[in-house]
């Protein structure tokens, strides 16, 4: 029996405001990092490689953990708490930060947090598609407009915290939040599990159905896992989102040189222009979420991937201000408009019971080739030029179409289809 879809009934926002705003937290921490980077780097003397190296090994630590982090939220089930594990973790590490000087521990710092970032995701993700089966592209849509939250709000609010406070106090006192976040975050989603389970038992004794919730055993797991990674309906959709990755990362790689090299700007105006592709994503996925559920996911995606491509050329030629700040909304859109409707569309193919290891496998490709993006296009750039790098990833974006055409669409949008691997 397909799960019981709760979006109309008595708590039809919980889960998904208590999913969103910790993932709006998990994104939090990163993006204010970034920004904080250049202050680490002068005050402890480091070099750019040894700052790059940084942001690389928690990429790294990132690709190695989605694969168990999706393991523990299919066998274990206790999602909530992996998620109030997530939020602690993502924190925590960041007071070591604060507190020391030395660069081993500052990297030692980035494998923990990359490690317990990826926690939260494939059981976030989990829980959104088994509370809203036939809304799954609404529900992520909004948890993904969370992160565009997040990714926005850290660098600007920490700015102007800048003004009053050092890097290391900033970095200490953000943890505090998320220590209430994850307990606040806790309660939610057992309130939200409690009153769906209260409501799925008025129905057994309305028509006497009822779903049998049992946990995999080790050898049900791998069974079931083998049969998963060669779905190719998976590596397809997660081939695609780590296109996607790659050029959400080239892009945030190469825009501030091709906005202030290229574009001559400001670093003040290139900061408003990147905060323009931000704004786009958080009304993006929502807005696609509920499409895909209504149209279908395989229509929303090529539109995406089709308008990303096209945006992005043209963003690269063009020299007119007004139509340049439109092409940078459009990418941002179009860009992050994508990440819900994969989202789904990969827990609609991949059997319920693995949702999490699906998911672990998603972001096992967008962190490996988000780490290839910066090497890839930096040599582009070097051997030809800037441009010839927004015209790769312009062309990977379009060339990434062709694969959509290989996965199969559910029978119904919106709908649980009929999942097999």
């Amino acid at each position: 029996m397909a799960a019981k879809d709760v979006s109309n009934s008595n708590h039809n926002y919980l889960a998904v405001w208590a999913t969103s705003i910790g993932h709006a937290y998990t994104h939090w921490f990163p993006a204010t990092f970034y920004l904080l980077l250049p202050l680490i780097k002068d005050e402890l003397n480091l070099t750019y490689t040894e700052m790059g190296l940084l942001i690389t090994v928690r990429y790294v630590a990132s690709a190695v953990a989605n694969f168990p982090s999706g393991m523990l939220s299919d066998m274990f089930r206790r999602r909530e708490l992996l998620m109030t594990i997530s939020l602690i973790w993502v924190g925590l590490p960041y007071i070591f930060v604060g507190l020391s000087s030395n660069y081993n521990v500052l990297l030692l710092c980035m494998i923990i947090i990359g490690t317990g970032n990826n926690l939260w995701h494939p059981a976030a993700i989990s829980v959104l598609s088994d509370l809203y089966p036939k809304k799954k592209g609404w529900a992520m849509g909004w948890h993904a407009s969370a992160a565009n939250v997040g990714d926005a709000l850290g660098p600007f609010l920490t700015g102007i915290l800048l003004a009053w406070m050092s890097w290391r106090a900033i970095l200490m006192v953000s943890f505090v939040p998320g220590l209430a976040l994850g307990v606040l975050i806790w309660w939610m989603l057992g309130e939200a599990s409690r009153r769906a389970a209260a409501e799925e038992a008025k129905n057994i004794l309305k028509d006497g159905a009822k779903k049998e919730k049992k946990p995999l055993s080790v050898k049900e797991y791998f069974a079931g896992l083998r049969k998963l990674i060669i779905n190719p309906h998976v590596v397809i959709l997660s081939l695609i989102n780590g296109v996607r990755s790659l050029t959400q990362n080239g892009l945030s790689t190469f825009l501030p040189s091709f906005f202030m090299q290229v574009q001559h700007l400001s670093p003040w105006l290139s900061g408003v222009y990147l905060s323009v592709i931000q704004v786009a994503g958080i009304v993006a996925a929502p807005v696609s979420g509920h499409a895909s559920d209504r149209y279908g996911r395989k229509k929303v995606t090529t539109m995406a991937l089709f308008s990303t491509s096209i945006a992005i050329f043209l963003l690269a030629i063009l020299d007119v201000p007004w139509l340049f700040v439109l092409f940078l909304g459009v990418v941002g859109f179009f860009l992050y408009s994508l990440r819900p409707v994969l989202f789904a569309w990969t827990m609609e193919v991949a059997p319920q019971e693995l949702g999490g290891t699906a998911i672990g496998i998603q972001f096992t490709f967008q962190s490996v080739l988000a780490a290839v993006a910066p090497v890839v296009g930096g040599w582009i750039a070097d051997v030809w030029s800037l441009m010839a790098t927004f015209y790769f990833l312009a062309a990977t974006v379009f060339i990434s179409n062709l694969l959509v055409m290989l996965v199969k669409e559910p029978a119904h949008p919106g709908t649980e289809s009929e999942k097999g691997v």
